[in-house]
């Protein structure tokens, strides 16, 4: 039997400064939710959020939950993502996990 695969939804909300809240369609491509992001015009006072969801396969639709993730969009760089240190350093240096942990 074939596997159906998957996919993601893609969804902004909006929190305004008064706790109220809208929310935009499920989107089924990241094109779209580019496109939705480049519309949209982020005044002061509001926070974006970008939702996203899996979407089971015909085959899995009753026995995968579904699963939605958000988390804050922002106009600057995360520092989370920003390499410390100096080029000189191997890559060994940022790997994730250790060598003890096989102990």
């Amino acid at each position: 039997m074939a596997h159906n695969n998957h996919g993601n939804e893609y969804q902004v909300r909006i929190v305004h400064e008064d706790g109220t809240e809208e929310l935009s369609g499920w989107m089924n491509s990241e094109e779209e939710l580019a496109q939705a992001l480049a519309k949209a015009h982020r005044a002061q006072g509001k926070t974006y959020w970008l939702r996203e969801r899996n979407v089971p396969g015909s085959d899995c639709v009753d026995t995968e939950p579904e699963i939605i993730v958000e988390c804050r969009i922002s106009d600057s760089p995360s520092q989370r993502y920003r390499l410390h240190g100096s080029a000189s350093i191997g890559a060994d240096q940022y790997s994730i996990g250790s060598d003890r942990e096989a102990q």
